[in-house]
This record gives structure tokens, C-alpha cells and sequence, in this order.
């Protein structure tokens, strides 16, 4: 009796959105239990101000899969934080209303479908899910050879544009080797994938008035490898190596 007093208790504390469970602690994890999508949000807020290494890979945060496993994410390349930055000024700017999240690295919700969401689905990931009209991802794919492109080409067409989500563009970014792949959504529902030379790419109907200049993105990232360059030789001669 007394098991089934306490299990029922438990159920009905989870009905009610409580939990008597310790909080999780981000640098103590189990990755082979599953996860509430609750855990999951506390686990990446905690990451806001906590460093976490796996396999001596620092992880900026996670991702959940369909089955509650966490997915760790590796700290963001300084080529990858350029496109993405690029992106999120446009968004800022317009004032456009749309929401940047890390899953994929860009996303971009129209402001007339922002408005009618929910705070829940604004702000977590609880709630009706719904599904942006633009996103991207920005990756080093070895120009589109091996399995990490792959495994790239197979999330936009399966997941991003499932037959069921309203996704329209998507933009596969290596600014490492210079490459771009535009993924549209054609009229009879099939995927259209074309890879571009690095030229600028305007967003289309899906971001009317944004073109992702690439020449800048070049600077920005060869400005950066200046200084890490710059930072590396003056801790050589700082250390006497």
C-alpha cells in the first residue's frame, strides 16, 4: 500500500507541474537517462553561466531528440558566431518580430504568426509547437563530402522541411570552405536543394529585404584570425617559448 500511496502521489505532483526531485545540476549529467523538456530548458539556462566540458570539448548547450535523450552541442566557431550575427542584426533592425533560436543556429518566424503565439511558445519550448518559415545552419562540411553534410542534408529535408512544418528556405553555410546550399520548398511539396558559388544570397520571399554579404562575413572572420594570431605570438614571447 504504501508503494502505491507514494506513486501516486508522484503522479499526481507531475499532473500538477511540481516536482520533488532535486534541481539538475549541468555539470553532474546522466547522458544516457532521458529528459523532461522541463529538465531540458533548466539544463540550458544553467549553461548561461556554467562552463561544462565532455570528452575535454567545451558544450555551449543541448539539444533533446525525440526520445528525451540530451544531444551536446560544441562551443560555437568564431566563423559560425559571424553568419549567425549577420543574420540577427538584419532581424534586430527591421524590427521584423521574429525569434533567433540555437536549433537550428537561425530561425525567423514572420511577425504575423510571432503575435498570435503563446508566452510559453515564445519563450520555452512547451506550449503548441509551430514552425519558422526560414532557417539555417551554418556548419564546416568539407564541401559537401562525408557524413556530417549528410547528416546535414538529411535534417533539412526530413525535419525542416517535413511535409507537416511551413519551413520555406533554408540555408546551409560553410564559410570555412566558402560554400552555400539553398534548400526551397517547391510547389508540389518536394525539396530543391542547389549549392551556390560564395556569392551574397538575398532571403527571398521567406526574408524579403536581408542578402547575406559574404564579403563582410570574410572580413569579419579574417580580422579574427588576425588577432587570434596576434594574441598567440605575444603569449609566445610573454612566456619566453
Amino acid at each position: 500500500n504504501y508503494h502505491k500511496v507514494t506513486r501516486g502521489v508522484v503522479e499526481q505532483s507531475r499532473r500538477e507541474g511540481k516536482s520533488s526531485v532535486a534541481k539538475l545540476d549541468c555539470l553532474d549529467l546522466d547522458l544516457d537517462r532521458t529528459y523532461t523538456l522541463k529538465e531540458f530548458e533548466d539544463i540550458n539556462e544553467q549553461l548561461k553561466t556554467q562552463t561544462l566540458e565532455i570528452g575535454e570539448e567545451p558544450v555551449d548547450l543541448f539539444e533533446l531528440d525525440a526520445s528525451g535523450k540530451l544531444i551536446p552541442m560544441p562551443q560555437t566557431p568564431f566563423c559560425k558566431e559571424t553568419v549567425v550575427a549577420e543574420i540577427e542584426a538584419f532581424n534586430f533592425e527591421t524590427g521584423r518580430g521574429g525569434r533567433t533560436i540555437r536549433a537550428p543556429d537561425v530561425a525567423f518566424t514572420p511577425y504575423h504568426i510571432y503575435r498570435t503565439l503563446s508566452e510559453e511558445q515564445r519563450w520555452t519550448f512547451q506550449g503548441q509547437p509551430f514552425t519558422p518559415s526560414f532557417v539555417v545552419e551554418v556548419e564546416n562540411v568539407a564541401g559537401g563530402r562525408g557524413t556530417k553534410f549528410n547528416d546535414l542534408d538529411n535534417k533539412f529535408r526530413s525535419a525542416y522541411f517535413d511535409y507537416h512544418t511551413s519551413v520555406q528556405l533554408g540555408w546551409l553555410v560553410d564559410p570555412q570552405n566558402r560554400d552555400i546550399w539553398v534548400y526551397k520548398r517547391r510547389n508540389n511539396g518536394t525539396v530543391g536543394r542547389r549549392k551556390r558559388d560564395w556569392n551574397d544570397v538575398d532571403g527571398g520571399t521567406a526574408l524579403p529585404g536581408f542578402t547575406l554579404d559574404v564579403e563582410e562575413i570574410d572580413e569579419i572572420i579574417s580580422v579574427g584570425r588576425s588577432q587570434s594570431l596576434q594574441t598567440s605570438q605575444t603569449s609566445r614571447y610573454t612566456c619566453g617559448c
